[in-house]
């Protein structure tokens, strides 16, 4: 899948180790493959879609966008692992704004929610301009169809 900037492909796709050297953790390596192990199962039993995130200009991995699917509650919420410096908060809206319409269109589901970091309030506030709602978790936001 491809945004403007953006390629969203399998994270299957991406090496262990890029994947590992891209993202903030304290995980060796070993565990890290156990966490994608985890994730795919994840997808085989329709509950999530794991993205890594490709910038098309440099072809350089810069994070993971999983979309956590909830069929009876028609929703599917977004969240970034990555390092702030690398997904820059333009980098973030351009592939929410993505996701949100894949969601809605391909998935045919009724709400989409995305978690922030508390240092998003640029981001928050392009997104409540855009018809999210604020929710009782602070750092979430959703959209409805």
């Amino acid at each position: 899948m491809m945004s403007a900037n953006y390629t969203l492909d399998w994270l299957t796709q991406t090496p262990l180790k890029t994947i590992h050297a891209a993202i903030p953790t304290e995980r060796s390596m070993t565990e890290m493959a156990q966490v994608i192990s985890q994730a795919m199962q994840l997808i085989m039993h329709n509950q999530a879609l794991i993205w890594g995130i490709v910038k098309r200009t440099d072809q350089q991995f810069y994070g993971v966008a999983s979309l956590s699917i909830n069929l009876s509650a028609q929703q599917a919420d977004l969240k970034f692992i990555y390092r702030p410096e690398r997904l820059t908060q333009a980098a973030r809206a351009e592939i929410i704004d993505y996701l949100a319409a894949f969601t809605f269109a391909e998935l045919k589901l009724a709400h989409f929610s995305v978690n922030l970091d508390s240092a998003d309030a640029e981001l928050r506030q392009r997104l409540l301009a855009q018809d999210f709602i604020t929710t009782k978790q602070p750092l979430k936001l959703i959209k409805n169809k």
